[in-house]
């Protein structure tokens, strides 16, 4: 087996224990990762510390210069790179052909190449904010110091570098932690393009979370400035928590329940394949991907029948096998829960109109699998299945199809297909998502800023947003010498009476008491000068309840209007 390590202060080190890597493929080990303690974790820390105040002073086209001689490199091992991302991930390796260029490991080889080009045009230049003879004002990004990435399993290479390559360019160091199930391909690239960085700018710690959350550690550690994390809810309301001690900045990227409507005017067969791509790309395992469509009760039958051709069509198999077009779900963990997912479907009197059970061979492999005569209340349709399964739910009615793609608590990925392209268009500026599309599902979108809404997110990652993600605000007013010029102050308006000693609430529109008062101090007498509403749990919850009816009528009322009121 190959002798993988980890990457702390520009050295490569062992840990004192390993930890099995399986090739889902087989369900078997095929390596060994160094599995990290806490001492690893501070000692990774204290080098991204170390290492910060140098790194934040070098000027950005030196920095620069470290990822273009990291992206010679990279392009001299692809297909070490690709070769090893298939057996710990299980997509396809491609790149065996032109055709297969985009496909499996190749694609996550390509792209990430693209997000670190992307992060080398980032422009920190302060803004000229105001400017007079005697001083201006710029609006300048500072790095935030000492940062942690820490990446899921289903894009563990593209993740990681949405990750680190925004933030080493913008002047950050970092430490980041792959998934364990999938570790070795980014021990892999920082053993590879640790020399073209100075030492501590890039770590790379990797443990077995069953035995020590060094991922836990890595947040809560007092050095660490900011979080960023790719995976799961549950996981990212833990750090959103640990965060909170030391109000570290984080971006959470998580889990999506994304929903596709399929209206009735669209040509079943060629929306069918594209629905089918949107779903089952990466085996379903792709945060964004179609979790659910919502077929309009005119075409469902056939578009239903179009799904299974696809499936029944797609050659999933080993992905270092070159006619393979789909590889195993990652883990055992992720495999058990499609399996309950769609055994709880099947009790439940759901349809499977082709797959539905595990493959007859070794792995994590479950046939691709449609599923029909399913709606909301059914697990396989409320809950992220992550895996090779579609739930097809039909609808009659366009808001009524809106109302129940909106109604989850999460709100990553959306799309609306039709041929009405107005109408599509405005159903899915409607779509409570981070990222919606039309008539495609996980199109290229040219490194847009990503994340999600509600449940599914924190802050955004890509493109404009990276500026915001990886630095902090500074407003800098400086002295230039000349004479200053006095301020133009606008007349003041005439003052009116104070209202009266009679103060109330203001909820939904209407001035109401509270049950009880509290005195309000005046504080150059230090007595009681008059009483306020003192509102109770009763109050909160409906002006809450009030706020929330009026949002969405609110939100649909142009920005001329609002900004009339």
């Amino acid at each position: 087996m190959a002798d993988y390590k980890m990457l702390i202060n520009g050295e490569l080190v062992d840990a004192k224990e390993t930890f099995d890597v399986i090739n889902p493929a087989t369900g078997k080990a095929f390596a060994k990762a160094p599995h990290c303690d806490a001492a690893d974790v501070d000692a990774a820390v204290a080098a991204a510390v170390a290492a910060y105040p140098s790194w934040r002073d070098t000027p950005i086209e030196e920095r620069r210069a470290c990822w273009e001689k990291a992206l010679g490199v990279l392009a001299e091992h692809k297909n070490a790179i690709t070769e090893l991302l298939c057996k710990e991930q299980g997509k396809p390796k491609g790149g065996e052909t032109p055709e297969r260029e985009y496909v499996g490991a190749s694609l996550e080889y390509n792209i990430t190449l693209g997000c670190i080009k992307k992060a080398l045009a980032i422009n920190p230049e302060p803004l000229l904010h105001m400017e007079r003879p005697e001083a201006q004002v710029e609006v300048c990004r500072r790095p935030l110091g000492a940062v942690a990435g820490i990446g899921p399993w289903n894009f563990p290479v593209y993740c990681m570098f949405q990750k680190v390559a925004p933030a080493v360019v913008l002047g950050n160091t970092f430490v980041g932690k792959p998934s364990p199930f999938t570790p070795l391909s980014m021990l892999l690239i920082a053993s590879l393009i640790k020399d073209c960085f100075p030492k501590g700018v890039l770590n790379m710690i990797t443990a077995d979370d069953s035995k020590f959350r060094a991922g836990a550690q890595l947040t809560a550690h007092p050095d660490i400035r900011k979080v960023s994390f790719t995976g799961s809810v549950p996981t990212g309301k833990a750090i959103m928590k640990a965060c909170s001690d030391d109000v570290k900045r984080m971006t959470l990227e998580m889990g999506g329940n994304d929903a596709a409507i399929v209206r009735g005017d669209v040509d079943v067969k060629k929306a069918a394949a594209g629905i089918f791509r949107g779903a089952f790309a990466n085996t379903g395992q792709v945060c964004v991907a179609v979790k659910r469509a919502y077929v309009h009760s005119s075409i469902y039958d056939e578009f239903v029948k179009e799904l299974v051709k696809n499936a029944e069509a797609a050659k999933f198999g080993d992905g270092m096998e070159p006619t393979t077009t789909h590889g195993p779900l990652n883990n055992k963990m992720q495999f058990d829960k499609v399996c309950e997912f769609v055994e709880d479907a099947k009790k439940n009197g759901a349809k499977i109109e082709t797959g539905g059970k595990p493959m007859d061979r070794d792995g994590y492999f479950y046939e691709p699998t449609i599923v029909s005569g399913v709606k909301e209340g059914f697990r396989i349709v409320d809950e992220e299945q992550f895996g090779p399964v579609l739930p097809v739910i039909p609808y009659d009615d366009d808001e009524d199809a809106l109302a129940r793609a909106n109604g989850t608590k999460y709100g990553l990925g959306g799309s609306v297909w039709s041929s009405d392209i107005e109408v599509a268009n405005k159903m899915a500026a409607r779509m409570e998502s981070g990222t919606v599309w039309v008539n495609e599902h996980l199109g290229d979108t040219d490194g847009a800023p990503f994340g999600g809404m509600k449940h599914s997110g924190f802050g955004r990652e890509n493109g404009c947003a990276d500026l915001a993600a990886w630095t902090e605000m500074q407003s800098l007013k400086t002295v230039k010498g000349g004479a200053p010029v006095p301020p133009s102050l606008p007349p003041l308006p005439e003052q009116l009476p104070l209202p009266s000693a009679d103060y109330k609430m203001l909820i939904n529109g209407e001035l109401v008491d509270a049950k009880e008062t509290f005195d309000v101090i005046n504080p150059a007498t230090g007595k009681a000068f008059a009483k306020a509403p003192h509102c109770d749990a009763a109050d909160v919850d409906a002006a809450v309840a009030a706020a929330v009816a009026a949002y969405p009528s609110w939100r649909d009322t142009p920005i001329e209007e609002r900004r009339a009121c």
